[in-house]
């Protein structure tokens, strides 16, 4: 039976419980069986679990964290199984697969609404000219040719990525945020990093173009090459 795992990565005690409504919400419409777990919390036996879903922190994945290594040895419990990282969860999948540090600070970091270019690929299937939330000051570089990087735009050469041809990528992007909570946390960030303000951008054009930016999780779900695989 299909079961997703989603490693909370969320630092503030807030912010842990927005993210998981708003998956919640997503996950729901999409009827996606999972369960949160924060990563300060024990996992347990994973056998339970067909997916893994590492999200975003607000954490510098190039710098050494003291989760590091539990993140490394959940991901090696997956590796026969499918995983999915999100903007810090991206770039520490690339770490855990790499076995280094591939992860450095962005020379135009990202904050808001963004285009991003996909190239054809079964995580990406139904989405056309997408728009999607980024809010990052590092990326993934430096990637062996065991990685096809499957999307970027002019900031990020590495906005997504497949391991081999296993159900296993990274984003850089965030395809979980909603108008409503993308507004919001545009708002807050602009005014943690008021600083940073030549960073933000919009190119959202109608908030009717996010819908589709759901899709990646029902791909990602939906169960391809679940046969046993060897790497």
């Amino acid at each position: 039976m299909s079961k997703l795992l989603i490693l909370n990565c969320t630092l503030a005690e807030a912010g842990i419980a927005r993210l998981d409504g708003l998956f919640s919400e997503i996950l729901g419409k999409l009827n996606i069986d999972f369960e949160s777990i924060h990563l300060s919390k024990a996992i347990g036996n994973t056998d339970r679990f067909s997916h893994l879903l590492i999200t975003g922190s607000a954490l510098f994945a190039s710098q050494a964290n003291e989760c590091d290594e539990k993140i490394y040895e959940i991901v090696g419990t997956f590796m026969n199984k499918h995983i999915l990282g999100i903007c810090y969860g991206h770039q520490m999948l690339a770490k855990a697969l790499m076995k280094k540090n591939v992860c450095r600070q962005s020379k135009t970091p990202e904050l808001g609404w963004r285009k991003i270019e996909l190239n054809d690929n079964a995580l990406f299937e139904g989405i056309q000219n997408p728009v999607l939330y980024e809010s990052h000051f590092e990326e993934v570089f430096d990637l062996d040719d065991n990685f096809r990087i499957i999307a970027k735009n002019q900031n990020c050469n590495i906005q997504s990525f497949q391991y081999k041809d296993l159900p296993i990528w990274g984003v850089q992007f965030h395809p979980e945020i909603t108008f409503e909570y993308g507004k919001q946390s545009i708002k807050n960030s602009k005014q943690r990093f008021a600083e940073k303000g030549d960073f933000f951008k919009i190119e959202l054009e109608n908030k009717s173009q996010i819908e589709q930016n759901f899709k990646i999780f029902k791909n990602f779900f939906k169960g391809e090459n679940d046969e046993k695989r060897s790497l």
